[in-house]
């Protein structure tokens, strides 16, 4: 029954050329200030890394004086610290290039996902054949004003060929038939 439904709704989408089916509500520059953020992050643990470098004391056992720890223990805690302002930042950065801003299917046959650039301003447009994206997550809940309401995540992830990371779409964005969204991309195995 449910591939039948879903031969069915991509004929529907088939016979217009565009068709939009998730737009990220808000502000059109949600993460503006994400590689600003990013950069803040990693001179934060820079600093850190000074102060494990030149300030990491030990107590000599034998006179009871506070020395510097070996050269190793301090290189090893400043590594610790710029990993991870690294993470930190990188990992922002990486959410900013997962998050889409609007979701199209052209012909019936491609989506086209409007994903916002690693700078956080504008979007870049990435295309997949629709049959090839999926998601494990189930969008419409039935829970809610919109029925899209899922008490353990905000968030909707889709994945599409070729990336090994998914896709995050905000629940809270306008989705005009979320039970379409669902025919089309819901697969319980891949």
């Amino acid at each position: 029954m449910g591939h039948v439904r879903q031969r069915n709704a991509i004929k529907n989408l088939s016979n217009r050329p565009e068709v939009t089916i998730f737009t990220r509500n808000g502000p059109s520059n949600p993460f503006k200030w994400g590689p600003w953020v990013a950069g803040g992050q990693l001179l934060l643990w820079i600093n850190f890394a000074d102060f494990y470098w030149n300030y990491s004391l030990a107590k000599d056992e034998e006179t009871g004086e506070m020395k510097p720890l070996e050269m190793w223990k301090r290189a090893s805690l400043s590594s610790v610290a710029l990993v991870a302002g690294l993470a930190i930042g990188g990992g922002l950065l990486h959410f900013i290039s997962r998050s889409v801003a609007r979701v199209q299917i052209l012909n019936g046959k491609t989506v086209q996902l409007d994903v916002f650039r690693v700078t956080g301003r504008g979007t870049v447009s990435r295309k997949y054949p629709l049959h090839l994206m999926y998601s494990k997550d189930i969008l419409y809940t039935g829970v809610g004003p919109a029925g899209l309401t899922k008490p353990s995540s905000t968030q909707y992830s889709i994945q599409a060929p070729g990336n090994k990371y998914a896709f995050i779409l905000s629940r809270s964005g306008e989705f005009p038939d979320p039970k379409i969204f669902d025919l089309l991309f819901h697969r319980t195995s891949v």
